[in-house]
Formats: C-alpha cells, sequence, structure tokens
C-alpha cells in the first residue's frame, strides 16, 4: 500500500439475523466507514432506525488508531471467504465488511437471506471455529479502534 492511498473499511452492523429471503429484510444497526493511511484517518459512523438513517457521527484517526486499523485489515484478509455474495452468515457475527485500498477491493463478505439459492449457488462453504472466533474479534477490534475518534 502507498503511503498516499488509505485502505478503506466497511462494516454494517445487522441487529439479528440477515433477514428472511423474500420476506423481511435485515434490520440494520449500524455502519462504520473507516478510511486508514499510516499517517492517521477518518471514520464515520451512522446508526439506523427501522432501516432508516439516524444520528451519524465523523472523527479523526490518529495514526496509532490508522496503525492499528491496517494491522487488523491484514489480519482479517488472511481468513477465508467465498467468492460469491449471499449465501449463510457463516461467521455468525451478522456483519458484511468490505475492504477497499482505493477502488479495488481487498477483502469482502457479503452474507445474504438465502439471495444466491441458484444453481450456481456455493453450498459448501465453511469455516472452522477458530476462523469465527478471530473473525469476530478483529472486528469488534477494528469497530474499537474507531470509536476512539469518535
Amino acid at each position: 500500500m502507498s503511503d498516499q492511498e488509505a485502505m478503506h473499511v466497511t462494516l454494517v452492523k445487522y441487529e439479528s439475523g440477515l433477514g428472511v429471503p423474500g420476506i423481511m429484510a435485515p434490520q440494520i444497526s449500524n455502519s462504520v466507514e473507516i478510511s486508514a493511511a499510516p499517517n492517521g484517518g477518518q471514520i464515520v459512523r451512522q446508526t439506523f432506525e427501522n432501516n432508516r438513517p439516524g444520528s451519524k457521527q465523523t472523527g479523526e484517526l490518529s495514526a496509532n488508531s490508522a496503525a492499528t486499523v491496517l494491522n487488523l485489515v491484514t489480519q482479517l484478509t488472511a481468513l477465508p471467504v467465498t467468492s460469491k455474495h449471499g449465501g449463510p452468515d457463516v461467521f455468525g457475527a451478522n456483519t458484511v465488511v468490505l475492504v477497499r485500498q482505493g477502488k479495488q477491493v481487498v477483502w469482502g463478505y457479503n452474507p445474504g437471506a438465502g439471495c444466491c439459492a441458484g444453481p450456481d449457488a456455493e453450498t459448501e462453504f465453511t469455516v472452522s471455529s477458530d476462523h469465527k472466533a478471530q473473525f469476530a474479534e478483529i472486528v469488534s477490534n477494528i469497530y474499537q479502534a474507531g470509536e476512539t475518534a469518535l
């Protein structure tokens, strides 16, 4: 990663589950968008009520917090992920994650409520309990690093 190009992390947290296919949309709790570079970064936290935007907070990340986020992104990208969108929430965290550098998607996890149930749906993707624990810890730590700036 060049010093000028920030890493962008988007986390979308759902209340519980990811909805019911074709019946009920998932309820978004909040979203966090972090742009982190070695010299610092920014965070935007948006809450939702009934899937409508609520309060919005913004803040500046210190170089230390940004370095923490960048380190966590490195750990996150080492986890296995399916190349398909949708499917069950194998990490069990009710969280969608997208990591970009510039316009390039570096890593993404976007479970859905069975939206990819077509003939090419990937049904064999599973993760170990260790990977589930790592995912939950990394996501929690990204949230915490960002919260220090709000």
